[in-house]
């Protein structure tokens, strides 16, 4: 991997000194692991033997307790070097992330996940998407399972789909239904729980990853439950699906940032790599590079205005996250979605470009071609285009409503 600057501003709401010396640390693990279109078990490795993986844990459980800031800046960071793996560890820090900030979890269990990132170096993610219903983004209910056992605890059954960084995990946040029997009816407002599921359980099965077009060394496979066994002190959340998510905006507000901070990150380095190649390249009789043919630099012009205005959407948006009050962090949802909406859009249209200016060795297999492939995933993480679209222009008919 090549090397780049380490360099993340304090954050004022946040006790996460050592957060700058172990992503250099990392960094410099992961020189010389070339990123590819396969996972690399040595790339999560490399990140939680540098202990990058206690960033979002809370200082008080022996974490960094980095905010929403932070989060966007590292993960910008590694989606530099490399999408998919700022893609996976993304994951992580946003579920672990938005724990401390949400209400509504079981006594407990917030502190028994972050102990077991703490002395295990476990990394999780959430398990909620499924083929039969798709994305929970679009309301999707889970048709896994949760059967209660004669010793109070549940048996999981069913199977989840896009599960990124899969082979890395130890824990995942399993949703699912919670019925009586297996074969019992679903009733119309069925009972929702949130399971913590050990991946190294019996019967929890790693399937292989998605033949995907991007982002293809997140590994994101599917994850098979069968008759998994959980204690009730893994049920963290539970709730009717007509009843709101009692952790508030917090999983989404963090999840929005982060793939905010991916692919801008992405985007940047396509950006740094396309600038590299121009410099150096000196096409016909070798007396100018192509980085000093005025076309070429309009076109670099555009793409850096453009990454250079999704960075400042995002970090505003996550500085205020940071700044506000839980009960005020909903108000800022259409933010968010603006925030990661401007970053994946700033990072397809750089990648593009970064790919025209190149030319054909930039269609070539490699770190161009890779980040044109990654950036485009962006465009199937929530909050999706249509959805954050729509939701600006509800609210502008409901502001002009309610001048009238």
């Amino acid at each position: 991997m090549t090397s780049i600057e380490v360099s993340l501003e304090a954050d004022r709401h946040a006790p996460s000194s050592g957060l700058e010396a172990r992503l250099a640390d990392a960094l410099e693990r992961l020189r010389g692991i070339e990123p590819g279109d396969t996972f690399e078990p040595a790339v999560p490795a490399a990140l939680v033997a540098a202990g990058l993986h206690l960033a979002p844990v809370p200082a008080a459980a022996g974490g960094l307790g980095i905010g929403a800031r932070q989060t966007v800046e590292l993960l910008a960071t590694l989606g530099a070097i490399d999408g998919s793996t700022a893609l996976g560890f993304g994951m992580h820090v946003h579920v672990v992330g938005s724990m401390a900030a949400s209400p509504g979890w079981a006594p407990g269990a917030r502190e028994a996940i972050y102990a077991t990132i703490r002395d295990e170096g476990a990394l999780l993610n959430a398990a909620s998407t499924e083929d039969s219903g798709g994305s929970p983004a679009r309301g999707a209910l889970p048709e896994t399972r949760a059967v209660a056992d004669q010793r109070g605890g549940y048996r999981l059954t069913g199977e989840k789909s896009w599960t990124t960084w899969l082979p890395a995990l130890r824990l995942a946040l399993v949703s699912a239904r919670i019925v009586e029997t297996a074969d019992a009816a679903i009733p119309a407002n069925p009972r929702l729980g949130v399971f913590l599921v050990d991946l190294e359980a019996p019967g929890a099965t790693r399937l292989p990853a998605f033949e995907a077009l991007g982002m293809r060394g997140s590994a994101s496979g599917r994850l098979r439950l069968d008759d998994v066994a959980v204690p009730a002190a893994g049920l963290l959340i539970s709730r009717h699906a007509s009843e709101p998510d009692p952790r508030g905006s917090s999983p989404g507000g963090w999840f929005g940032l982060a793939m905010a901070g991916v692919y801008l990150g992405v985007g940047e380095g396509a950006r740094d790599e396309v600038v590299r190649w121009a410099t150096e390249r000196r096409p016909g009789d070798g007396r100018q590079a192509v980085a000093e043919i005025p076309s070429v630099q309009v076109r670099l012009g555009r793409l850096d205005a453009a990454l250079r205005t999704a960075r400042i959407v995002a970090l505003d948006v996550a500085s205020r996250w940071d700044a506000a009050d839980r009960a005020d962090q909903g108000s800022l949802m259409g933010d968010v979605a603006l925030a990661k909406l401007t970053a994946t859009t700033a990072a397809t249209a750089a990648t593009d470009e970064a790919l025209r200016i190149a030319g054909g060795p930039g269609f070539l297999s490699g770190r161009l071609e890779r980040a044109f492939r990654d950036a485009r995933a962006g465009l199937i993480n929530p909050p999706l285009e249509d959805v954050a679209l729509a939701g600006f222009g509800r609210s502008l008919v409901e502001r002009a409503g309610s001048v009238k």
